[in-house]
């Protein structure tokens, strides 16, 4: 019998008089016989909960199971392992993770969504109609571009893309019931709404973002051209009205530029707090606390040297982000707005950050189980951010973090990295943080450049001119324009 081949090996000797140990079921002698012959070949003497989880995911049952199967045993031949068995436990992430991931969560067909579909119980809207309870001729459109089909003048829009012209439609419409008006894509009606959105932008703390309304305008009037049946009359008066937001904006530096400047905060501050969140982690108390800080650093230390878009910072295990070499590699693609076809982005990660993702795939164990882990981890494809119970996260999960812990956008990291490297290392590193933000042109490497920027290249300038200066006028002459300043200075 198997129970009689089990207990004839030499590891059980020391086991036959315990009572109830030949009560107990095959498959947790079987467990308890491999966990010896794994101490025996590691030479372990005291095993930790790593060496319990890693031997569980040698197991060939599902981890945890096998751990269930195993404490049947130990209650009986090893109840001081019990703490440790129960511990690896812990270690261990569900193999049948809850809910859709990031990637997942973005692949949503325009066959499986109504953009107009009623949702019971909805909340009462303040500023904006439900999407149910807008024109039938719009509803008709926003299904079909749903759907892929093409409009009168326009292909349909990307899903994200047909999710904001849908909310603006809604606020539109709002708009002109509030101004006793025919709602529709029409001079009278679109002069409210944007009136109106004038008003509450200009109230909140920051005021007026002329880029909120450009946008607005742009999702009106990319709907405008889908349905092709307004008139020449008012898509002239939305184009106007593009134009008028646009040269504004040029004008204005982008809220992520402000909130930067008020928070101080650069690539290399927000790594120190990445390093600092790490220590914290080390310290935490409970599993999901240490879980929660690890995650955090890894998404400061990351996405502040590799400012990935929104779209893109859901790196998969295996997939995305790969162990290769001897150093972790970020291989993704990069879906640009108005791109349609995404761009290849290759970063090997030096050691210093690609141990931000070692702190994730570790976790809770030792150090020394760590290339298996990565391997583990690459098998898995599994994304790198995951909750404390294994579930996947949102889509809007990094980004939240993001500015949870730094105080600013995700978007922020892009401007942060120009800005650095810009002031470190002039044209040179503004080139450089131009491939690492995979960008090409250099009105966008401007546009990223914030104000603190601009302001260190006109003191540079300043100073070199008056070097220079110095170095062509006489002695005397010099002197004597120095004491003239001086003079200025001083005379009231």
């Amino acid at each position: 019998m198997m129970r009689d081949r089990v207990l004839a090996k030499p590891a059980w000797r020391n086991f036959l008089h315990l009572e109830g140990l030949h009560d107990l079921p095959v498959p947790a002698l079987l467990a308890a016989d491999q966990l010896f012959e794994d101490i025996r070949t590691t030479g372990t003497t005291s095993p930790t909960p790593s060496d319990y989880a890693t031997w569980a995911q040698r197991s060939g049952m599902e981890p945890c199971a096998w751990l269930d199967t195993l404490t049947g045993a130990a209650e009986v031949i090893l109840p001081s392992e019990l703490g440790n068995i129960a511990a690896a436990r812990r270690l261990l992430r569900p193999t049948s993770p809850a809910g859709c991931s990031a990637t997942s969560c973005q692949k949503v067909t325009g066959s499986t969504w109504d953009p107009c579909a009623r949702v019971p119980s909805s909340r009462a809207r303040q500023v904006s109609v439900h999407p149910w309870d807008l024109p039938e001729a719009w509803q008709t459109a926003l299904r079909r571009a749903a759907q892929g089909l093409p409009g009168k003048k326009a292909a349909a829009p990307a899903h994200h893309i047909l999710q904001r012209m849908q909310e603006k439609l809604c606020q539109l419409a709002w708009a002109a019931r509030e101004a006793g008006l025919e709602i529709g894509l029409t001079e009278p009606a679109l002069r409210a709404y944007l009136e109106a959105l004038e008003a509450r932008l200009r109230a909140r703390k920051h005021s007026i973002r002329w880029a909120t309304l450009r946008a607005t305008v742009e999702e009106l009037y990319r709907f405008a051209r889908y349905v092709g049946d307004i008139s020449d009359t008012d898509l002239s008066y939305l184009r106007k009205r593009l134009g008028r937001y646009e040269v504004l904006e040029k004008g204005q530096d982008a809220l992520k530029f402000a909130t930067l400047l008020e928070t101080g905060n650069t690539t290399l501050t927000l790594l120190d707090q990445a390093d600092s969140l790490l220590t914290r982690a080390a310290c935490a108390k409970t599993p999901a606390a240490r879980h929660r800080l690890r995650n955090a650093a890894a998404i400061l230390g990351l996405y502040s040297i590799v400012p990935l878009r929104n779209a893109d910072a859901g790196l998969i295990l295996g997939k995305t982000l790969i162990w290769q070499s001897e150093a972790w590699i970020i291989n993704t693609q990069i879906r640009k707005t108005r791109h349609r076809s995404p761009e290849l982005l290759v970063v090997p990660l030096e050691p210093a950050f690609g141990r931000y993702v070692d702190a994730v795939v570790q976790g809770d164990f030792d150090p020394r189980y760590l290339p298996a882990l990565r391997e583990q981890a690459c098998a898995s494809g599994h994304p790198l951010i995951l909750h404390a119970d294994g579930s996947h996260t949102s889509p809007t999960h990094i980004p939240r973090v993001f500015r949870e812990q730094t105080g600013n956008s995700f978007t922020t990291t892009r401007t942060m990295l120009h800005s650095d490297q810009a002031i470190s290392r002039g044209e040179q590193g503004t080139r450089d943080a131009m491939v690492m933000a995979h960008q090409t042109s250099p009105q966008t490497a401007r546009k990223y450049q914030a104000r603190r920027v601009r302001q260190v290249a006109v003191e540079r300038v300043q100073e070199a001119a008056a070097a220079r200066r110095a170095t062509l006028l006489p002695t005397e002459l010099l002197t004597a324009i120095n004491v003239i300043n001086t003079k200025d200075r001083t005379d009231p």
